[in-house]
């Protein structure tokens, strides 16, 4: 069974076809070449119209018209098949250049979601840093702290000591 595309494919074929001569018109002009004898005997023959005429006939021995209709039929399938051909080539070259199209769009899709998730990465990149950043000022403050609290025991320390040899220095005295 025809698919519907060959159906439609073919439809087309047949409404695109130029204008050619009839079937009658070709089977007249191959029966005139198949039997070049009557214009060659027509030239050659000395005499008037009649005598050409008689002489041009006499010479075609067998019509053969089985012979002109089958190269008539065969010129008809050549001049088909070469539109035919012709056509199929021009749509084959018309759905390459849709193909192209729509692989440049997928192309193009794939070039969004290339940059979609780039941009997705670079969100992520953004907010660990800014998590970074407040992990790292937290650490700073809390090393701030401890150095203030180590500055702060070193004083009481110092303080102490101070103390210690005051009294170590009133006691000897």
């Amino acid at each position: 069974m025809i698919n519907k595309k060959t159906l439609k494919s073919m439809l087309s074929f047949t409404e695109s076809q130029h204008p050619a001569p009839s079937f009658i018109v070709i089977y007249m002009i191959t029966w005139l070449a198949w039997h070049n004898q009557l214009f060659t005997h027509f030239i050659n023959v000395q005499g008037d119209f009649f005598t050409k005429v008689a002489a041009a006939l006499s010479s075609i021995d067998d019509n053969q018209y089985i012979v002109v209709f089958l190269l008539t039929g065969l010129i008809f399938i050549v001049r088909l098949g070469v539109n035919y051909l012709s056509f199929k080539s021009k749509q084959l070259l018309n759905s390459a250049d849709d193909d192209f199209v729509n692989a440049r769009d997928e192309q193009k899709y794939a070039k969004s979601n290339d940059i979609t998730n780039l941009m997705a990465t670079l969100t992520k990149t953004q907010q660990q840093l800014a998590e970074s950043r407040a992990r790292e000022q937290k650490v700073t403050a809390e090393k701030n702290n401890a150095i203030k609290k180590f500055l702060t025991v070193q004083h009481a320390l110092d303080e102490a000591r101070a103390d210690i040899e005051m009294l170590n220095n009133s006691k000897v005295s």
